[in-house]
């Protein structure tokens, strides 16, 4: 009968076997890795097995060494939980391969009690992976500002971004622990407000100076200096963010209280003291008399003064994760980096504003000193809007009565840098003055962007997260995606478009003008166009009641512009050459030529992709470039590529989508077929990724939205964007013209 049972055991060994390499096509493992670890496997009983390698097929496309990995050590971890936690188990592991590689998940294998199932039982610390998702979306709400999550030893922050530990584990309680997170988050986005990095980076980047060097024990003088800013940056929270506070405070006194001394002098007990009086609610001198304008720079000599008069040695310990590193040459690196793009793009805005103007009001600005006139009025009444108590006031700012109203995001780009600078930087108004006083933004210069084509900007990479179905969750920073610039070409492509479809654009063009603007009817007017009937009446019972009535019984007749902001995201892989590709191009043309008749701010752009390492973003429009023949030669240089690895390009436009002022954003993808890549991006897990994407980018309000010519798109396409998300058209030929019908219908 023991014959009979192993002999059993045997088979079914050896089908789980079988299954294995069926789970691991197309490639093919070494037999004897499979075989020695199966040797292993052979004293688990045959449902744990299953268990096991139901995780392969998930592993195994990441890394075939972790897989092993995960087999041998999945022994263990089966004594010790059931299997019923062996998904969430991998999805751990597979977390912190992406973080650390395969030493680190090795080495969290290596002690599963602690790493997996000691946070379970809501001990031991917590990762940074972990609350990354709650505390994002958190810091960038409270500071309005889109900021990033990186690992680091020592909290700090370069104003962009903010480096935390990946593993906080100071509490036995993990809600404790994910507290100690949030704040720390605050404190670095506190001295971020609080001008530190500001103030000394300028100096540091500008004149060479380290004010720190004046100090003969540096390390003491960088810690006074860190624990003023501590005491300043957690008066203004405590203000700003009163419940935080509230729920952080034990939390900070625990900490500062661990500040141990290395030798016998009351240096140690002075930080202590000096560190605890913020949180104890006590009188902290000439911070609190002199308010959050005070530097700390000022008042670190008289603080450095009486501390270098106490004896002793301290060590920081855990309170080094609430005063945090004020790297202040990284900072200056970001802060000259932010200033660089918010110039270029604040001209550019500027530019393209007055550009308009100049185009609606062609005789006034040819008038000596007016273009000038009108320029300071765009500037005072920028100034005036970037007021701190204009804040919160959300106001129409229009030029010179003539209708010209000012873009939300102009305002907002100049209120940032109004405030890194208190004013507007001469140089920018003088350059932006230039380029829309040359015409450069205009049609008439077009001719001369033919011989002298605008510079490529540099490229830019970005790292995006990918859907994994089959594990359901992220792999963190999976892919690599590379935004380029196209170059621009030489062509008659856009001139033969424009003469084969000049009918029917004519009639588009009507069209589109007619979209310029909406009616819209505001009632309970004090004056207008007609009365207000619900109100009349109300006016009426007021005063049989006694009361007296309201005088607002009218109705008024408003337009209003639209305020639409649409990517087009357009498939350059190699699968749209020939036909396709013209037809393509074709459709940008026709859309571009309608879109400037009706003023919607749009942007164009091709994505082709190879591996996840190498995902391509090709820019053919930024939204506020305007429309002109460096485009038109952008378009007509459109090629196709490699493959259609859609994940990261929808998630990258989403971002910069929602870095527009649009009230309705809109991303509409144009391809030939469904997404697919060279790796392991093809079939059900590609679909799944985009789908993800997608629902991203509606969750926070972009609407998404698809045209095709895939025969085969209705099997995918309903499941990927939504029912009547999408569109099939059977005619390559008849793209063009149906894809501009399409927009109307979908912003009408």
């Amino acid at each position: 009968m023991k014959w009979f049972f192993l002999f059993f055991e045997m088979i079914e060994l050896r089908k789980q076997k079988e299954r294995f390499y069926a789970s691991v096509l197309p490639a093919r493992p070494n037999e004897w890795e499979v075989d020695e670890v199966f040797e292993q496997l052979a004293g688990l009983p045959g449902e744990l097995r299953e268990v096991l390698l139901s995780q392969v097929g998930i592993i195994w496309p990441v890394s075939h060494s972790l897989c092993f990995a995960y087999l041998t050590e999945g022994m263990s971890a089966l004594r010790l939980f059931s299997g019923e936690l062996i998904p969430e188990w991998v999805r751990h592991i597979l977390g912190v391969y992406e973080k650390k590689g395969l030493v680190g998940a090795r080495a969290f294998m290596a002690d599963i009690d602690k790493n997996f199932l000691g946070p379970m039982r809501g001990e031991a610390g917590v990762g940074l992976t972990e609350v990354s998702s709650i505390l994002l979306p958190y810091i960038r709400g409270v500071s309005g500002l889109h900021l990033h999550f990186d690992s680091a030893v020592t909290p700090g922050t370069d104003t962009r971004t903010i480096y935390l530990p990946e593993y906080i584990d100071q509490f036995p309680e993990r809600d404790k622990n994910v507290m100690l997170y949030k704040v720390i988050v605050s404190l670095q986005w506190g001295q971020m407000v609080s001008g530190i990095y500001k103030e000394l980076a300028a100096d540091m980047g500008c004149a060479g100076r380290d004010p720190l060097k004046l100090f003969p024990d540096r390390k003491l003088a960088e810690d006074l200096l860190a624990a003023l800013q501590f005491r300043k940056v957690y008066q203004f929270l405590a203000a700003e963010l009163p419940g935080l506070i509230r729920q952080g405070r034990e939390l900070c006194a625990q900490l500062i209280q661990k500040i141990a001394p290395q030798t016998s002098g009351k240096r140690c007990s002075a930080l202590q003291d000096f560190l605890l009086q913020p949180i104890a609610g006590q009188n902290v001198n000439r911070l609190q008399t002199t308010g959050w304008g005070t530097s700390s720079l000022d008042l670190l000599p008289e603080v450095y003064a009486d501390f270098s008069k106490l004896g002793g040695s301290y060590q920081l310990g855990p309170a080094g994760l609430l005063l945090g590193e004020l790297n202040f040459p990284r900072a200056e690196k970001a802060i000259r980096l932010r200033r660089k793009e918010e110039k270029t793009q604040f001209m550019a805005m500027l530019a393209d504003f007055l550009g308009a103007k100049k185009k609606k009001r062609p005789d006034s600005v040819n008038q000596e000193g007016t273009m000038e006139a009108s320029l300071a009025n765009v500037l005072i009444l920028l100034q005036q809007a970037s007021a701190p108590d204009r804040a919160e006031e959300k106001q129409q700012i229009l030029l010179d009565n003539d209708g010209m109203q000012i873009p939300e995001a102009l305002v907002a780009l100049a209120k940032n840098i109004i405030s890194d600078f208190g004013s507007l930087p001469q140089a920018y108004v003088q350059a932006a003055a230039g380029i829309a006083g040359g015409g450069f933004h205009s049609r008439e210069s077009e001719a001369s962007l033919e011989t002298t084509p605008a510079p490529l900007p540099t490229d830019k990479t970005y790292s995006y997260d990918e859907w994994d179905f089959r594990r359901g969750g992220y792999r963190a920073d999976w892919c690599t995606l590379e935004e380029k610039s196209l170059s621009p070409v030489r062509s008659g492509f856009v001139a033969a478009t424009l003469g084969k479809y000049g009918s029917p654009l004519k009639k588009l063009r009507r069209q589109f003008e007619m979209l310029r603007t909406t009616d819209r009817v505001v009632r309970r007017q004090r004056e207008g166009d007609d009365i207000d009937l619900d109100a009349l009446i109300e006016a009426l019972g007021d005063y049989r009641a006694g009361f007296i009535p309201s005088d607002r019984l009218f109705t008024r007749l408003l337009r209003d512009e639209r305020n639409i902001t649409a990517m087009f995201l357009v498939d350059m892989s190699s699968s749209t050459e020939g036909w396709v590709s013209v037809a393509l191009k074709e459709t940008l043309v026709l859309l571009a030529e309608a879109l400037e008749m009706v003023g919607d701010q749009y942007g164009i752009y091709g994505f082709s992709g190879m591996r996840r390492s190498r995902s391509e973003l090709f820019h053919i429009k930024h939204p506020e470039e305007p429309y002109g023949s460096v485009v038109q030669q952008r378009i007509a240089a459109i090629a196709p590529k490699d493959y259609t690895r859609m994940g990261p390009p929808i998630r990258h436009l989403t971002q910069k989508l929602l870095a527009s002022q649009g009230k309705i954003r809109l991303l509409i993808v144009v391809s030939d077929g469904k997404p697919e890549d060279y790796d392991d991006y093809k079939g059900q897990y590609a679909i799944e990724d985009t789908r993800k994407a997608l629902l991203e980018a509606k969750g926070v309000g972009v609407h998404p939205f698809c045209i095709t010519i895939d025969k085969s798109a209705h099997e995918y396409l309903a499941h990927m964007f939504g029912r009547r998300n999408y569109i099939f058209v059977n005619d390559v030929n008849s793209l063009p013209v149906k894809m501009v019908h399409m927009y109307r219908l979908l912003t009408s």
